[in-house]
């Protein structure tokens, strides 16, 4: 019984491994940035009254979110 056990967890192993390290981090990690970023602009947004700051902080998320993927339209 061991033996089957063994083959099974290490093919188990070689799935997860191969499943790990076919995500590409990069886009993981700068996505977390980005959303990080645009959590503290609104947090520094919500801290001020200054007009000025506000449209800002608007028109640089604005400028993060670029080209999104096209949305499917919503059936009524």
């Amino acid at each position: 019984m061991s033996l089957l056990t063994g083959i099974i967890g290490k093919t188990l192993l070689e799935v997860l491994k191969g499943m790990f390290f076919q995500i590409g981090w990069k886009i993981i990690l700068e996505r977390f940035a980005t959303r990080l970023v645009v959590w503290g602009l609104e947090t520094l947004k919500g801290l001020t009254t200054n007009d000025v700051m506000q449209n800002t902080v608007d028109d640089v998320i604005a400028s993060l979110q670029g080209k999104r993927l096209k949305e499917i339209p919503k059936k009524e």
